[in-house]
């Protein structure tokens, strides 16, 4: 299929395809057994061996141990299941520590928490996207109980120092969860080292299916049940478990932990050759920067065109190009970027950004016609701007 033709896909941190071999794993999961992994019968301890292998290719990816892992439906519910169970473990005297350029799953469920009584501090950003380790000092000293944040952005891709962040909480005896959706294969992720309590994880966004995560939990870390019923997983997340969309999960970590520093090296090269060739446009601001950024991201706002505009001309136009302006979920709500606010970007700057992220189907000559489309559109819509 030509350039000219095909759709580019360029919005991986939204949603990865299938990575090589996961769906062959999920159909010989499905075909294997179709028994519950919780029964004690041949069928059901195989369906539990299905799952304790992508347990060990998960946790493989993270440094942690299998039986530290809670299988939930995403990344979504883990990071509900870690704020609220942590609230509930602590009590009415919960602080949670957070950063306002978090994920709306992180947002909202400390919004919630907030009204029904939890103290929630939120920390400010500068104008690359990063938190002052200095702010973050004041809150933990103010009887923090948990800080929750967002490793890799998943709008700009910037990148926040977990570690040193993990030290300065465990010097506070605070316990510190990571939202990791987006760094999950794209980073070196380890909770040891890093000093984490909470990991949050998505299958999709490594290649895996829909609709599964998971959450590392660390030993000893208080954390109340959110969901009740059959016990299961240690009495942490009760429901029967999704056997062949956890053995996705696993063949799709396997999968990114055997590629991921040469994929990543790669990426970063390609995505800094389009922020080059976009600039041909001319007033086109990067935000984010590139120093703390993950490799396959790139956010840029452009000066003199409408956002909308701009977006659905590259999405309806030949090539087409699958891109955003933000969130998956910020857009459907008709929303400029509060992350991009966030960093100092007035609303029509934040209003006029596009998200360009690449991942293992993005070739150079993808990359040369989305950024020739790229300008070509720009040009068309400033050309509508002037003359009207």
């Amino acid at each position: 299929m030509s350039a000219a033709s095909e759709t580019i896909y360029l919005d991986y941190a939204a949603t990865a395809p299938l990575a090589p071999g996961v769906m062959e794993v999920m159909q010989h999961a499905l075909m294997a057994t179709d028994a519950n992994p919780a029964s004690l019968h041949g069928p059901g301890r195989e369906a539990a061996r299905l799952i304790d292998t992508a347990a060990a290719e998960v946790a493989q990816l993270i440094n942690a141990r299998e039986k530290d892992l809670i299988w939930t439906s995403g990344a979504t519910e883990s990071i509900n299941l870690a704020l609220k169970g942590v609230v509930a473990f602590a009590g009415t005297d919960a602080h949670i520590v957070s950063v306002v350029t978090e994920h709306s799953a992180t947002l909202d469920t400390l919004a919630w928490l907030e009204k029904h009584g939890t103290r929630v501090t939120r920390l400010p950003v500068d104008s690359d996207g990063r938190i002052d380790l200095g702010d973050l000092e004041s809150a933990l000293a103010d009887n923090a109980t948990l800080v929750s944040i967002m490793h890799v952005n998943n709008e700009t891709g910037v990148i926040q120092d977990i570690a040193a962040i993990g030290e300065r909480c465990a010097a506070h005896g605070v316990d510190l969860h990571v939202d990791a959706a987006q760094s999950l294969g794209r980073l070196a992720l380890d909770v040891e080292r890093m000093q984490i309590a909470l990991l949050s994880l998505s299958a999709h966004k490594i290649g895996g299916p829909k609709g599964v995560g998971a959450l590392y939990v660390r030993p000893r870390t208080g954390l109340a049940a959110q969901l009740h019923g059959g016990g299961q997983q240690r009495g942490l997340r009760s429901g029967t478990l999704a056997t062949h969309q956890i053995a996705g999960f696993g063949a799709a970590a396997a999968h990114i932990a055997a590629i991921r520093d040469s994929e990543q090296k790669r990426l970063a090269v390609l995505r800094d050759h389009l922020s080059d060739a976009l600039a041909r446009a001319d007033r086109v601001m990067r935000n984010g920067g590139s120093v703390h950024t993950a490799a396959p991201f790139l956010n840029v706002s452009v000066a003199g065109v409408h956002g909308d505009a701009l977006l659905m001309g590259l999405t309806d136009g030949a090539p087409a190009l699958a891109v955003s302006s933000g969130a998956a979920c910020s857009a459907a709500k008709g929303q400029s970027s509060y992350v991009l606010r966030a960093m100092g970007r007035s609303p029509r700057e934040a209003g006029a950004s596009i998200r360009f992220s690449l991942g293992a189907g993005t070739t150079a000559a993808q990359i040369d016609a989305a950024a020739d489309r790229f300008v070509s559109e720009v040009a068309r819509l400033r050309a509508i701007a002037d003359a009207a």
